[in-house]
């Protein structure tokens, strides 16, 4: 039976990591049904693409013949940026609840920040497909679909810092509990930063999807996820820091959750 390489092994970490954020954020769900905003539920498809990702290397490097489970996991990898950025968003609108969230100016540019989300997921997505069997004269294609998806990710993280600077005007205006969120999305940002700056980086490591044609530049080289440096892919935001911003806002606050959800079911 093959082994797992370094990234089949890391791959098999990741599903250990993010099997607690899924649990907890699906217990939250079912605890809440969705009242008052979408961030716990992104966490949880976030989590759950993580695991899928995994998952899918894993048994792509045990069966070694199926080169579509290699495709899937890879494309799952990037794409999983968009859920995570809009957890982020959901998060933003809920410390905001009946204060600047309630403002349609507010919920307009929440929405259409979303969208971007959105539409980065669906570039992600084609320009994976698209080089690969399923569209073989397309690789140039998928190539710039992959860096427009990295550069609109990285243009979203630049607008959500910008909104949430401005969640922090109101925060006098938010209660006690809201203000521990909103520090709590602050630690984040930053290695969210770090997690939107290894994909820019990525993007243009290389001109396909499995890294055969790597960038003439040895550093954008080694920032490739398939075939760069794998310890360089360990210790960016790719794993560990991308555990971090998925997990901190549920398991810093874990002891705080009545506080954080009972006066919501009191409105």
């Amino acid at each position: 039976m093959p082994k797992l390489d370094n990234r089949g092994i890391i791959a098999a970490a990741t599903i250990a990591f993010y099997v607690p954020p899924a649990i907890l954020t699906l217990l939250l769900l079912i605890r809440y049904a969705l009242r008052r905003d979408a961030g716990w539920l992104w966490v949880f498809i976030f989590s759950l693409a993580r695991i899928a990702g995994g998952a899918l290397l894993v048994a792509a490097e045990m069966l070694q013949t199926n080169i579509d489970l290699f495709i899937a996991s890879y494309i799952i990898e990037s794409a999983a940026l968009a859920f995570l950025m809009l957890s982020t968003l959901g998060f933003v609108g809920m410390v905001g609840h009946r204060t600047f969230s309630d403002n349609p100016r507010i919920i307009y540019n929440l929405r259409t920040l979303g969208f971007l989300a959105i539409v980065a997921l669906a570039l992600s997505i084609a320009g994976g497909l698209l080089g690969t069997h399923v569209a073989p004269n397309q690789g140039n294609v998928g190539f710039i679909l992959r860096r427009v998806a990295s550069g609109v990710y990285g243009g979203l993280y630049i607008l959500q810092v910008l909104v949430h600077f401005g969640a922090w005007t109101y925060r006098w205006h938010l209660k006690s509990y809201r203000r521990k969120l909103l520090w709590g999305i602050s630690f984040g940002l930053i290695p969210l930063g770090a997690r939107v700056a290894y994909a820019i980086l990525s993007s243009w490591s290389s001109s396909d999807l499995f890294g055969a044609l790597p960038s003439a530049n040895p550093v954008l080289a080694m920032c490739n996820p398939i075939t760069g440096d794998w310890v360089l892919y360990l210790k960016t935001p790719l794993n560990t820091t991308d555990y971090a911003c998925a997990s901190f806002p549920s398991l810093r606050y874990l002891s705080d959750l009545r506080d954080l959800y009972d006066p919501f079911i009191m409105y």
